[in-house]
């Protein structure tokens, strides 16, 4: 029968970390394109209203007084075919009087205006649109009266020229005239082609920085799974560690209850030895499972509550570690420089306290000589755990903190250390706001100097 290969676990989740992050990158990405588009036809729409707005402007102003529109309009046609006059003599009048004026009505160099019939048939040519009096129909809509157009007129040149036009239709009351809509045209080509340029610069730079935004979203997306990845070590970490030290016990306990299954006639007496390693093994686990919960919910953040204390709360706390140290065959001291009343959280310190003094008593032998000093210099409460144990060497320092890290494992092990309590510490002086670090203790043994606001 062929085994199947199984994976091994760092493979998997080192593609299951690949895959977020290219979904990562693919949102990054897709926001950072839903934006430039967005704010490139924002732009692009605002350039374009912005630009022909003094244009928009004056031909609505224009068209406030059509009247005055068409009296210029047949005023510069007569005065334009002045210079028509000994032609015009050479005519009939009926002739004459068929055949419309031939006009340029230029209020500014780039304005124009047409006249129509009711028809629809220009009554003033225009020499700067004389293609589209030819093609009338080509510009003339009734359906566009009162709207803003954008038309383009080839010249007689052949050039394409931009005007944006309104048509307005007219009545005039006591007057004979057979105007029914007036025309403005407006060159724009100079606009239209600063508006031209300004798009390719804009679409340009959007471009750039679109193609920028690529590499930015590789880099946020690595960023952003930093620290998913360190979250994810640290927690396998903490379920391989604390496995690993819950299969010690449970193998001992596991071992002893076989021992008394195979003497099943022996009393508690024969066995108490057995039954004394369980129950020890029991308490370790207890001990663990209660240090694993404490750590548990100082991750989800600790809230200190303080309150007014006094030398007597510290005095208080070290008559206990004397007993202790007294019992152990050790010797405890303690110093208090600590003039009136400080803030702190009670329970904390406490806790903090016994981690320190609990640590310093599994690291020093028979001999063993503990001190904590307690002072308050300028705004700051500081608290310095000595010993005279073995010390602890440069590289453990870095390590001391570290959830399981045990210096001496095989004495830890004996005193029933699991390597949590200096985490915890460090947990506690941080929501404290304070630092906590770790020196050698002339001549000999280590330091834990803590550091934290006097509130």
């Amino acid at each position: 029968m062929r085994m199947k290969k199984i994976k091994p676990f760092k493979s998997i989740h080192v593609k299951q970390f690949w895959k977020s992050d290219s979904r990562n990158f693919l949102h990054f990405f897709v926001v950072f394109t839903i934006i430039f588009a967005a704010l490139t036809m924002i732009i692009l729409q605002t350039l374009t209203t912005g630009i022909y707005k003094t244009t928009d402007e004056n031909i609505a102003n224009l068209t406030k007084n059509p009247q005055m529109l068409a009296t210029l309009a047949l005023r510069g046609s007569s005065e334009s075919n002045a210079t028509d006059a000994s032609q015009a003599k050479n005519q009939s009048d009926d002739t004459a009087a068929q055949t419309p004026p031939v006009h340029v009505t230029n209020f500014t160099p780039n304005q124009t205006v047409l006249l129509y019939d009711k028809n629809g048939k220009i009554l003033n040519a225009n020499t700067d649109l004389t293609t589209a009096t030819v093609a009338a129909d080509a510009i003339f809509r009734k359906s566009s009266v009162g709207k803003l157009n954008r038309v383009t007129i080839a010249n007689p040149y052949g050039k394409d020229m931009l005007y944006r036009t309104k048509l307005l239709k007219v009545h005039f009351t006591g007057v004979s005239t057979n105007i029914a809509y007036i025309q403005i045209f407006v060159n724009v080509d100079q606009l239209s082609e600063s508006l031209a340029r300004s798009q390719v610069v804009i679409l340009t730079t959007m471009v750039v920085f679109w193609v920028i935004s690529l590499g930015a979203s590789i880099y946020l997306s690595r960023w952003s799974m930093k620290p998913v990845i360190a979250a994810y070590e640290k927690q396998k970490n903490f379920v391989e560690n604390a496995s690993h030290e819950l299969r010690t016990p449970l193998a001992i306990l596991q071992n002893r209850l076989e021992l008394l299954f195979q003497r099943p006639m022996a009393t508690i007496i024969d066995e108490s030895e057995n039954v004394s390693q369980s129950l020890a093994e029991v308490r370790n686990m207890r001990i663990l499972t209660s240090n694993l919960l404490n750590l548990a919910k100082r991750d989800d953040g600790i809230k200190p509550v303080y309150t007014q204390v006094t030398r007597h709360y510290f005095e208080k706390i070290f008559e206990n570690y004397a007993m202790l140290a007294e019992n152990a065959g050790k010797t405890f001291s303690s110093e208090l420089q600590l003039d009136g009343n400080v803030k702190l959280d009670e329970a904390l310190i406490k806790q903090l306290l016994t981690i320190l003094f609990d640590n310093a008593m599994k690291y020093t032998d028979d001999d063993g000589q503990i001190n904590i000093r307690v002072e308050k210099v300028s705004q700051n409460l500081i608290l310095t755990t000595s010993d005279n144990g073995p010390g602890i060497s440069d590289d453990d320092k870095k390590k001391i903190f570290d959830r399981f890290y045990r210096v001496d494992k095989a004495r830890t092990r004996q005193t029933g250390g699991f390597g949590l309590g200096l985490s915890l510490a460090q947990q506690i002086v941080q929501s404290c706001n304070g630092k906590i670090e770790v020196h050698d203790n002339k001549p000999k043994g280590s330091q834990f100097i803590v550091k934290m606001k006097a509130v």
